[in-house]
Formats: C-alpha cells, structure tokens, sequence
C-alpha cells in the first residue's frame, strides 16, 4: 500500500500531564484523506517525557535511550508491512504483527501485564487462579485460539468446579479484560465475548458473626500457640474492619490521635482507598499483647487455622478473612454508626458497597418504619 503515511502521536485521549502517562501510538493514515488507524507502541508517558524530534524522542525518563530504541524499532516493522504486498488496503494494517499473534503465548501475555500492573496479593492469587484453569482447559493457547466456540467450552469447562454464577461472571470478566488488551496492540484481531453474553448474577450475602457468637471466640482457649495466634489475629479484625492484607502491613506508627482518641488511619492495599477507625479497645489488648507487632502467616495459611478455630469455638458458620470484615462493618451498623463513616472505616471505594450491608440487615426498613410506633 504505497498512498500512506506514517507518524506517531501521543496522548490522542488528552489525558497525559506531569503526574499521568498518555498513551504512544502510530497513525497510519491513507493520503489526502481523513482515513486512518492507530496501533499501539504500548508506551506511556508523562507529559514531560515526550519529545517530537525525529518523530518520536523520549526524554526525561532514565531508560529514554532504549525506549526511544524499541518504539523507532515498532515503527519500522509498522512501516515494512504497511508498504508491503501483505497490507492491500487500510483495514489490513491491523495484521502488521500477526505472525506474532499466532504464536505469543496468552498465559505468558497475562503474566507479563500481572508483572507490569504490580497488583495486590488478593489480585495477583486471584489472576493467577485464572492462569491455573486456562493451563488446565488447554485449548486458548495463543491469541488466534480466542474463539467463540473456544469461549464456550471454556466456559463449561469452568462450571465444573464453580457453582456460584457472579464467580463465574467475574472469571470471564477477567479473562475479557485481557483480550481487549491484546486487540488494543494488535495482538488480537477477534472479540469472541461481542457473541458470548454470560449473565453477572445474584451474590450471596456476606457472612457475619453476632456478638454472642465473638463472643465465644474470645473465650475458646486454643491448644496450640499457632492457633492463639490465629484467634487473635481474628479477633483484630472484627474490631478493625480490616482486610488480612492490610492487617500484615499494620504498623504502630498507622495509630494516631484525635481529640484525645486513639485511631487507626492507612490506606487499603487492594483499592489504596483510605481508611479511619477508631482504635476500640478490643484491638488495643491484642495490639499490646504482641506489643504492636501482630504475628503474620500466608492468607492460605490463617484460612486453614480458621477452619480449626471455628470448630474449636463451636461456630457453625465458615470462618474466613472475610467474614471477620464483614462482622466490623455489620457490627458497627448495630451500634446505629452512620452508614458514611463506617463506609470510610471499611476503606469502601463507594457507599453502595457498605449500603449492601445495611439492606441485609433491614435495618433501614426498621428504623424508617419507627416513626410509626411513635
């Protein structure tokens, strides 16, 4: 295709500043036309670090050299194919690494961003999760295995060991997450989710314990020092809220005071959403029994020892990181704390997650429907 042109833009979303990268591409547009398509060099930057001279420079960065190096070398391999026999009109340059679409390996691809992205641990165990039943499903190798037909099998083979629909949506949301992502750099050329709708599903409601039920908790004397330290630990977090996560990092210098209270404040390691709490005395004795350094164990780890705990304390209920969060804000609820500040001790991202709390507990309804006792 001899009638186009090639050029790099960046931040063509406008989003780019000092603080916030924008987004490298090439333009390869017909001549003499508005026709044109945009391929990713899958480089962002800062605002400061973008540099028009020869087409494209990088600056200001401590690996600029060999940025600049790699995006003039995509650049060249855009321009080959664009001017080759391969590429015969404009919907084809898409295709300009499609050799290596056929053979790049999805798991490593998703590995690679999961490094890239840095996330959490809870975020990192559960895309790992993802990778352990692609590897086991076997047949979504490469990017041209995304298939339809592929998808759907996939999706049978994942309903044999998850029974619960909004697990099942979240695998495939996940999983959708980086196919999106391959066909933004070109790696992709086929969406087969645009076919395949799979409904989101109804959540079960959190597990919580009553206080009559901590209560028996706190009392359980356990047999081994391992499990008084997991009965502890969970104790910590019903009366902090805090996810297990956050409670491995905590440190004393995260209390501080306010008006002479003692308080917890940090922020959440899943969401970096921050977090205030009262410091309740519950937590402070854990807190000075260990001297303000909390035993740590995996999260695998302290869920198998709940397990223990819980048959040990007589709970029938399946104890989990979760439930002991989800027993703080539920708990707080009961004492009639407004649903906005226990929303900023759980560290919630949005209030309608902490609303969900209140709905399950009718709470709303009840106190509403007071004024009619009156």
């Amino acid at each position: 295709m001899n009638n186009a042109q090639l050029r790099f833009i960046f931040d063509n979303k406008k989003q780019a500043s000092d603080t916030k990268t924008g987004l490298l591409q090439i333009e390869v547009r017909l001549t003499g036309t508005n026709l044109r398509k945009t391929i990713s060099t899958n480089v962002r930057l800062l605002k400061n670090q973008f540099s028009d001279k020869n087409g494209f420079t990088c600056k200001n960065h401590p690996n600029a050299p060999a940025i600049t190096g790699k995006v003039s070398s995509v650049f060249r391999k855009v321009e080959a194919f664009v001017l080759s026999d391969k590429c015969r009109t404009l919907e084809d340059v898409i295709n300009w690494n499609r050799e290596e679409s056929s053979t790049l390996s999805v798991i490593e691809f998703i590995k690679s961003e999961l490094k890239r992205n840095n996330p959490s641990y809870d975020v990192l165990e559960y895309h790992n999760s993802l990778i352990k039943r692609l590897e086991e499903f076997g047949k979504i190798r490469v990017f041209r295995d995304f298939t339809y037909e592929n998808i759907v099998d996939f999706d049978a083979h994942l309903r044999l060991t998850i029974k619960s629909q909004p697990t099942l949506y979240k695998r495939h949301a996940a999983l959708h997450r980086y196919v999106r992502e391959a066909i933004n750099r070109g790696l992709c050329n086929h969406d087969p989710y645009m076919q395949f709708r799979i409904k989101k599903g109804k959540s079960k409601d959190p597990v919580f314990l009553l206080e009559n039920e901590i209560e028996k908790i706190k009392n359980w004397n356990p047999a081994s020092e391992k499990l008084e330290h997991v009965k502890d630990l969970f104790v910590f977090q019903c009366f902090t809220g805090m996810a297990y996560v956050d409670m491995c990092k905590f440190a004393k210098e995260d209390i501080s005071e306010i008006d002479g209270k003692k308080v917890i404040r940090s922020n959440r390691e899943k969401t970096d959403e921050s977090f205030i709490s009262l410091l309740l005395p519950e937590a402070e004795k854990i807190l000075i029994k260990y001297d303000y350094q909390l035993p740590v164990m995996t999260n695998q780890k302290y869920n198998d020892y709940l397990k223990l705990l819980g048959a040990g304390a007589e709970i029938t209920k399946n104890l989990t990181t979760h439930v002991a969060r989800h027993t703080f804000a539920t708990y707080l609820l009961n004492k009639d704390i407004p649903i906005e500040s226990v929303s900023r001790a759980m560290g919630h991202s949005n209030i309608k997650m902490t609303q969900h709390y209140a709905k399950m507990l009718g709470k709303k309804v009840v106190n509403d429907m007071s004024v009619l006792l009156d």
